[in-house]
């Protein structure tokens, strides 16, 4: 008898097949989960690097602040002991100066070198190491990480267009519009170097003479709606229409004339006429050099000439209704302007600017009058005569040379005391610019100081002037 096998079916391998498949997803979950970790440990280095660097950045800006902080008060403290420092080398300098006083020092202008052991203490150790001045030994000095460096310069030997605040307003008026004019060159004969300046149209076809500048500038911070006429001729302020306000209305953001005195020295770029080419020109010659600076909005009308550009001086001397017909101011070569020019520039660069040659305002009206010992000693140099002894800044005959200028000729005797009024040794407004760096942040202050001891604070307030002074104006950048 016939058995019949069944047979069994194939086993399927279901198990080995399932084992491959899930050895594949795991590898591929494998992969996903390594590039997530990556991006998120990619991602963290890159969060953590960003903030480790903002961290150093604000670190290092708030160095620098301080450091520019630190170089500022340093310069107050410095300006403020100018007196005692006076008092100290007044003998020698009132030997160097044939027996005259000494006027105020100049400290502000070494304030960066004098002041270079808080600022770079490692470098300074290398400049007083000759001396014999361990450095090393001084308390507080030391790595502060960073440096700063100073430019501070003295307001009154600039010239001021703001308000000088005279009690009779067109007392004030005159007094600026006569120096602003001639220091734009009004009073030199034509045709001239700075003409070109005066004579150009601008898009809507206005021109803007030195006179319009002039009065513009007037118009700005006086407190009335009377435009403002300065007639150069006969040196007055003559009656004017009402101010002449089309030049803002058209402006594309338009503004007003502030009819108030001007805050800050930029403020000036928003009056008519005031171009790039007369701030470069007459206002800021170099951007990155505050002493060339030849106007100024602080102060009073007195020049220092210890301090002031030779063509400060020359444009205080020719504002002067007497000296204007003269050879100083009025020599259509140039070439009597360039020889005063030349030779203040030349005693600057005789006395490394450390030794004030006027003594007092007087000294210097001497001076361009053709007296007193420096107009005598500079004669002698350029051959005038003999030089005699006495003193650094002594000399003996007056005589006149190729070199040395043609003096003024003042015959009025007030007009003399009036011109020696114009011009003083001593100044109590400093502007201190000061950078602080710290790796690769920098921080800059601009300050303007005012040290006047005959300031009191307007009223109702009282008080008194802080050793330091007190800040005019203060912006940090």
């Amino acid at each position: 008898m016939r058995t019949t096998e069944l047979r069994k079916p194939p086993v399927r391998r279901v198990g080995r097949r399932k084992g491959k498949k899930q050895q594949g997803f795991a590898l591929l979950l494998s992969l996903i989960a390594i590039a997530v970790l990556a991006i998120l440990v990619t991602d963290l280095h890159e969060t953590t690097g960003m903030s480790f660097t903002a961290a150093m950045a604000e670190r290092d800006q708030l160095r620098a602040e301080y450091l520019a902080k630190s170089g500022l008060n340093l310069t107050r403290m410095l300006i403020g002991q100018e007196k005692n420092l006076r008092a100290v080398a007044g003998p020698i300098l009132s030997l160097m100066l044939n027996g005259r006083p000494p006027p105020q020092i100049p400290v502000w202008r070494f304030a960066d070198m004098l002041l270079k052991p808080f600022a770079n203490f490692n470098a300074s150790k290398d400049d007083v190491r000759e001396s014999g001045i361990d450095v090393d030994r001084a308390e507080g000095l030391g790595n502060v990480h960073g440096t700063f460096s100073i430019e501070a310069t003295a307001e009154n030997g600039k010239i001021n267009i703001n308000d000088p605040r005279l009690q009779d307003l067109q007392s004030s008026q005159l007094t600026v519009a006569s120096l602003f004019y001639s220091l734009l060159g009004g009073y030199q004969p034509s045709p001239q170097k700075y003409d070109p300046l005066f004579s150009k149209m601008d898009a809507k076809g206005r021109l803007t003479t030195r006179v319009d500048v002039i009065n513009n500038v007037i118009d700005w911070w006086d407190q009335d709606t009377a435009k403002a006429n300065f007639d150069p001729v006969s040196n007055l302020m003559q009656p004017g229409g009402a101010e002449d306000v089309d030049f803002y209305r058209d402006q594309p953001e338009p503004y007003a004339i502030r009819n108030a005195p001007l805050d800050t020295l930029e403020e000036l770029r928003l009056v008519n006429g005031v171009t790039d080419d007369l701030w470069a020109t007459f206002i800021e010659p170099d951007a990155e050099d505050p002493s060339t600076r030849q106007i100024t909005i602080y102060g009073q009308t007195r020049v220092n000439p210890n301090e002031a550009a030779p063509g400060v001086m020359l444009a205080r001397v020719c504002s002067f209704p007497e000296a204007r017909q003269q050879p100083l101011c009025a020599d259509q070569t140039g070439l009597e302007p360039m020889k005063f020019m030349n030779v203040i520039a030349m005693v600057r660069v005789f006395t490394q600017g450390a030794i004030p040659i006027f003594s007092r305002g007087s000294d210097f009206v001497n001076f361009i009058t053709g007296q007193g010992d420096v107009y005598k000693m500079l004669s002698s140099f350029g051959g005038g005569g003999s030089t005699g002894g006495g003193g650094l800044l002594s000399g003996g005959g007056a005589g006149a040379s190729a070199t040395i200028f043609t003096p003024l000729k003042l015959t009025d005797q007030n007009a003399l005391t009036e011109m020696r009024k114009l011009f003083s040794t001593s100044g109590s407004i400093f502007t201190i610019e000061v950078t602080g760096h710290s790796g690769i942040s920098q921080r800059h202050i601009r300050a303007v100081i005012n040290t006047d001891a005959n300031w009191t604070p307007p009223k109702p307030n009282a008080g008194r002037l802080p050793p330091l002074g007190i800040f005019a104006y203060y912006r940090i950048d």
